[in-house]
């Protein structure tokens, strides 16, 4: 390996120590923002460990083509180090501004939903409900003056009425004797 291609693992290998204190201050941030507990805990840190170690793996193929050397552990340790005594505290305030102004922004989201959308919904399904209300009313009203209107002239459909009486009692036959068949096999099923 020559000269320069250890110098840039060492600066790789530095610079993946820092990604993984940024992770990890991300981590904690968000640990204690959603006040993580149990066994969510350790699914976490074993995804937080999964991908530190992918992020090395990976970083460490592209600059050396996964040549393992003791000087790799020491830069990722030292970058590591470097990042949590110099960077930690305002990296953690920064992820937790971008936290709250993301949290602020998905309330306004809510919120602009619910007002636009939601509220005009409501609206009209109240303003239909009460559309088909007075029109059942209505239909009720007109009913009743038609069968006030209509009874007097019960005699112009009384021939009607009596040539299709014998056909309406011998469908309201069938239709019973369908009916107590029907209840019978539901009794035995």
């Amino acid at each position: 390996m020559t000269f320069h291609t250890q110098w840039m693992t060492m600066a790789v290998m530095l610079s993946s120590g820092v990604m993984i204190g940024v992770i990890l201050d991300t981590y904690r941030v968000l640990k204690a923002r959603f006040r993580l507990r149990g066994w969510t805990v350790s699914l976490v840190d074993f995804l937080y460990w999964t991908v530190s170690a992918a992020l090395v793996f990976s970083l460490l193929m592209w600059s050396n083509w996964g040549e393992l050397r003791f000087y790799i552990f020491v830069a990722v340790c030292m970058g590591l180090f470097l990042y949590l005594s110099w960077l930690s505290r305002p990296v953690s305030r920064c992820i937790r501004c971008l936290v709250q102004w993301i949290e602020q922004v998905l309330r306004w989201l809510v919120l602009a939903l619910h007002t636009l959308i939601w509220v005009p919904l409501v609206y009209l399904w109240l303003l239909l409900k009460k559309v088909l209300h007075v029109l059942w009313r209505l239909l009720l009203v007109l009913g009743k003056v038609a069968l006030k209107v209509l009874t007097p002239l019960e005699w112009m459909t009384r021939p009607l009425r009596n040539f299709f009486s014998p056909y309406f009692a011998k469908i309201q036959r069938i239709y019973g004797k369908m009916k107590t068949w029907w209840t019978k096999k539901k009794r035995k099923g």
